[in-house]
C-alpha cells in the first residue's frame, strides 16, 4: 500500500511550524494576533507551494513510512519544542 506524501507533509508540516512558533516567538513580525494568525498560515502555504512546484508532494512512499512522517511531525510538536 503506497501513498503520495502531499498528506503525510501538510501534517508534517503543521507540527514542525506550530512547534517552532510557539518556541520561539520572535519569529512572528507582528504584535497582533490576527496578524500572527495570517503569518502562520501564509509560512504553511509557502513551503506546502515549494514542495508542489520541486514535485515532493507526488512522490509515493509505502503506508508506513508515510505514517512515521506523520508522527515525527507530532513528536516535533509535542516534545523538541516544549
Amino acid at each position: 500500500m503506497v501513498w503520495n506524501l502531499r498528506i503525510p507533509l501538510t501534517l508534517f508540516l503543521f507540527g514542525l511550524i506550530s512547534g517552532m512558533y510557539q518556541y520561539y516567538n520572535n519569529l512572528f513580525l507582528f504584535k497582533n494576533s490576527l496578524l500572527n494568525s495570517i503569518q502562520f498560515i501564509l509560512t504553511i502555504i509557502l513551503i506546502f507551494v515549494i514542495f508542489e512546484k520541486q514535485g515532493l508532494n507526488s512522490k509515493k512512499v509505502h503506508f508506513s513510512f508515510g505514517l512515521l512522517i506523520v508522527a515525527f511531525g507530532f513528536f516535533v510538536d509535542l516534545v523538541l519544542f516544549r
